[in-house]
């Protein structure tokens, strides 16, 4: 059977469409792909490329103004060093971004590209930088909702997609405590912080909801004021009951550990945490927000 134009993604190599060569495979979590790593730099190295030229002598590459500016607050925000203390030389640049982008661990790698997407003035160089994302199915996704961009975890590109509009719509409506939870949720993901992480999911859920029903104090509180006002379906608050109930009763989630070294949770029930508390309380806002219209 002939395949269409339209059957690939157009980034797909001849071998790829025609199957002598295997389909991407997804990435898993905490994992960047060696052709991720050498597309992500390639775009760098094409931006340097773009701001250097020769001194007046012809005998060194300087960077413009502008990126020279750009380097030394990347590299400061990176490192946590004085700006006074960065050395803009054009190869010791190259080297530095070089190594970092194919040879950082993970959350590194990671660290530099935020720093990176939130510093530079290029808006298509983070378009760019979400789309190579996208198209080596990679386990992150950049949202660029507002600032600081902040790349968030997916356990497959199905939930990637519905984490984004979830919180899109959170933004969307001004939902301000919720989004900030999330975005913290995110970061101590990243940071391997994965109860912390399920801690600040909760939240966002629990500030939606009280949002909508101000006088509660707890998300337990404000589910059944909400129910009671015919507000939200009794099934569908037993299930976000179950969460908050697994969030209380798992020791150094929500409450301080008493015998325990850490709390038994990782990277697989805060990913599931994040995805399943954005998609609630997107839920929560859209049912408010139709609330308001009838």
């Amino acid at each position: 059977m002939t395949a269409g134009r339209g059957d690939f993604p157009e980034h797909f190599t001849f071998s790829q469409r025609y199957g002598y060569e295997p389909l991407p495979d997804p990435m898993r979590l905490e994992e960047i792909s060696d052709d991720l790593r050498r597309e992500i730099w390639n775009l760098m190295y094409r931006s340097i490329r773009q701001n250097r030229s020769l001194n007046s002598l012809g005998n060194q590459l300087i960077f413009s103004q502008e990126f020279h500016e750009f380097v030394v607050v990347v590299w400061g925000k990176f490192e946590r060093i004085p700006e006074s203390e960065i050395r803009v030389d054009h190869n010791d640049v190259v080297d530095k971004f070089k190594n970092t982008i194919l040879r950082a661990r993970f959350y590194r790698f990671m660290n530099f590209l935020e720093t990176i997407v939130n510093e530079t003035r290029s808006n298509d160089l983070v378009k760019e930088i979400d789309n190579l994302f996208t198209k080596h199915v990679s386990a992150y996704w950049l949202n660029t909702s507002q600032r600081p961009y902040w790349f968030f975890p997916c356990a497959s590109q199905k939930q990637g997609e519905a984490t984004r509009e979830a919180i899109a719509t959170l933004h969307e409506n001004d939902i301000v405590g919720a989004t900030t939870h999330f975005r913290q949720a995110g970061e101590a993901m990243n940071e391997q912080r994965y109860a912390d992480s399920i801690r600040e999911s909760i939240h966002a859920v629990e500030s939606v909801a009280r949002e909508i029903d101000p006088k509660s104090k707890t998300l337990g509180q404000a589910l059944k004021s909400l129910e009671g006002t015919g507000f939200l379906n009794h099934e569908f608050k037993q299930a976000l009951e179950k969460l908050y109930i697994y969030a209380n009763a798992e020791q150094g989630v929500r409450h301080a550990l008493l015998d325990k070294d850490a709390a038994d949770v990782g990277l697989d029930e805060a990913v599931l945490m994040f995805g399943a508390c954005a998609s609630f309380a997107a839920y929560l806002t859209q049912k408010h927000r139709q609330a308001g219209r009838e």
